[in-house]
């Protein structure tokens, strides 16, 4: 699996791409410290697995600011027609979600002007597709990454044609691997649900963090989770 990353995620060669950059691999608001009297950055924290790397391995929106399946281009989030008739708690939904793209979008706003470099990796779709297995491959028997490895290889094969067009695809996966990622997926898919609907009744927060005095609750429903996975996983 190792020799195939190899084949097929090239050496990046243009100057935005191979660019070196010192880049905090952990932005989330925990770690940002901002004045509230000027609104102004005071601190940045927990740098210690920062390091100098090309952007192509790096370049991202950071978690605080990402917004799943934004849409491209300048396109302003808006309010959908019906609102008005929707139900108090499908509009703080809607709020939600459109604050959530708004950062997005301011983050890419900010992103053009000032780091051009790092725009121009962000504008280029294939390259998070074949960092994928290059940032799952020095790990990936330590951190039980197979699953996710192949996934990542596989996607890069499906999309072959669209990232190299002039070129053949140097490997392909048999029907046995192709099969046996299939069933795997299948489980991977139903515990990704259950996590969306802990979090979305607010029993798993999304930064894993807790009140101190919601800890013994917490606590608890972690063990009765920990059965419910534990009996899938045997199932």
């Amino acid at each position: 699996m190792g020799r195939k990353v190899y084949f097929l995620v090239p050496q990046p060669s243009d100057e935005s791409s191979s660019a070196n950059v010192l880049w905090h691999p952990d932005l989330h608001l925990d770690n940002i410290f901002v004045d509230p009297d000027t609104c102004q950055i005071t601190r940045i924290v927990d740098w210690q697995s920062a390091c100098v790397a090309p952007l192509f391995y790096q370049s991202g929106v950071p978690r605080m600011c990402r917004h799943p399946a934004t849409p491209e281009g300048w396109v302003v989030p808006e309010r959908p027609e019906g609102f008005e008739n929707m139900s108090k708690d499908e509009q703080k939904r809607v709020d939600d979600d459109l604050e959530s793209q708004t950062i997005h979008k301011y983050y890419e706003t900010q992103v053009y002007k000032l780091a051009p470099l790092h725009w121009a990796v962000l504008q280029r779709p294939g390259i998070p597709i074949l960092r994928k297995p290059v940032w799952l491959v020095s790990g990936v028997w330590e951190n039980r990454d197979l699953f996710f490895l192949r996934e990542s290889l596989l996607k890069i094969t499906a999309h072959w044609s669209d990232l190299f067009p002039d070129t053949p695809c140097p490997i392909d996966f048999s029907s046995e691997d192709i099969e046996l990622q299939s069933r795997e997926e299948e489980n991977v898919e139903g515990v990704g649900r259950m996590l969306v609907l802990f979090r979305e009744e607010a029993v798993l927060p999304v930064d894993g963090m807790i009140e101190p005095e919601d800890y013994d609750v917490a606590r608890e429903n972690n063990r009765k989770f920990k059965d419910i996975f534990i009996g899938l996983a045997k199932g």
